[in-house]
């Protein structure tokens, strides 16, 4: 730690602890669970275990699907298969992602992108 002390908005670890008293009444309601330290780690179980019944109950919706008519509509082979379109959309999502990384360092500017050193601030450049 260092020598300064504190502030009293934060906690120990350094993270954002909600001011109780700042808060509307409305939102401790709506948005208050979310400040829970296990949230995180419940959301991701939770929507793990969905999109794993989700796969699993696909192929019994087929079988129960009438004679002739399909539970699913496929362009390509492929895309008929248990499971595609979760793959798909986790590959759709992990391009997206990674995408990001170049694409933030080419965009990317350096700190002092805005800093003139030659002439000072509030003086207009000479034609």
């Amino acid at each position: 730690m260092s020598d300064h002390a504190t502030p009293p908005h934060l906690s120990d670890h350094g993270e954002h602890a909600p001011d109780e008293s700042q808060t509307v009444p409305a939102a401790r309601a709506l948005f208050g669970w979310t400040t829970k330290p296990w949230i995180g780690k419940a959301l991701f179980w939770g929507l793990l275990v969905v999109s794993i019944l989700l796969i699993a109950i696909e192929p019994v919706l087929e079988m129960l699907a009438p004679e002739g008519e399909h539970f699913r509509h496929p362009y390509f082979s492929i895309d008929g298969t248990t499971g595609f379109n979760a793959i798909w959309g986790f590959g759709a999502f992990a391009l997206v992602v990674l995408a990001g990384w170049p694409l933030g360092r080419l965009l990317r500017r350096s700190e002092d992108y805005y800093e003139d050193e030659q002439e000072p601030a509030g003086t207009e450049p000479h034609p």
